[in-house]
C-alpha cells in the first residue's frame, strides 16, 4: 500500500470517527443511547423487531459475542422488547438525523 492510500484510510477513518463522536454526543444527551446502539436497534427494526443473533451480527459486521454485549444493556432497560424500544428509537432516529444535516 503506498502511503497517499495509506494517508486516504486514516483520513476516512479519522472523519469516522469524528462523526460517530458527534453521533455518540447527540443521541446519549437525548436519548441515553450511543451511535452503536441506535445503529443496533434500527437493524431490529428493520427486521420487524426481531432476529436471529448470528443474522443480526453478521448485517452489523461484527462477532456474535461482541453482539450479544451490546444486547444485555438494551434487554436490561426494555428497548429490544418493549413499544418504548421503539418509540426511542423514533425520537433517537430524529436527532441523527438532525445531526447528519449540513
Amino acid at each position: 500500500m503506498s502511503a497517499d492510500a495509506l494517508q486516504t484510510y486514516m483520513d476516512r477513518h479519522l472523519a469516522h470517527a469524528a462523526l460517530v463522536f458527534t453521533l455518540d454526543d447527540e443521541l446519549g444527551t437525548h436519548h441515553g443511547l450511543s451511535w452503536a446502539d441506535f445503529v443496533l436497534l434500527t437493524v431490529l427494526d428493520a427486521a420487524g423487531g426481531a432476529a436471529p443473533a448470528k443474522a443480526l451480527a453478521r448485517t452489523l459486521c461484527m462477532p456474535a459475542s461482541h453482539l450479544l454485549l451490546r444486547l444485555l444493556p438494551l434487554e436490561k432497560t426494555g428497548l429490544v422488547e418493549r413499544a418504548a424500544g421503539r418509540r426511542l428509537l423514533n425520537e433517537a432516529r430524529d436527532t441523527a438525523s438532525n445531526a447528519c444535516a449540513p
